[in-house]
């Protein structure tokens, strides 16, 4: 079953349709926030994750190998994703296991991932302050 992803938005009088929301980015069926936060303004884990759920969307959490691709090729360094360690063991946000490693060296220096421009995530303490990715599926109609 096929069905287009859009968003209704009005401009002017006039409404238009769009596959995702003003400022997010789609690909695929998914719509992505980039938040670009200058230091000041840059959030733990969990306050970026609360940020996310403002908008009905949640951390990025990669599944697919074009994804992954995507984020690492297209965002500079120092972005939380969806990833953190739980019991002891690295699980996405939707509690699925970490099927493929994509780490920059060990993961042992912190509890929560950023992803790394064209290289792979990196382990790092929750509480630093980072820029971080949104991801939402995009309305379908």
């Amino acid at each position: 079953l096929l069905c287009s992803c859009l968003w209704l938005v009005s401009v002017g009088s006039e409404r238009q349709r769009k596959a995702c929301q003003e400022d997010w980015l789609l690909n695929e069926s998914n719509c992505y926030e980039i938040h670009d936060a200058d230091p000041s303004n840059q959030k733990t884990w969990e306050e970026a994750r609360a940020n996310c759920s403002g908008y009905n969307a949640d951390f990025v959490i990669v599944h697919s190998q074009e994804e992954k691709i995507m984020l690492s090729e297209n965002h500079e360094s120092g972005y939380w994703i969806g990833l953190r360690v739980e019991n002891g063991r690295w699980k996405w946000i939707d509690g699925s296991d970490l099927a493929v490693d994509f780490w920059i060296g060990t993961p042992f220096d912190g509890q929560c991932a950023v992803s790394v421009q064209g290289v792979g995530w990196r382990s790092v303490s929750c509480a630093d302050r980072k820029r971080w990715i949104c991801k939402k599926k995009a309305l379908c109609v």
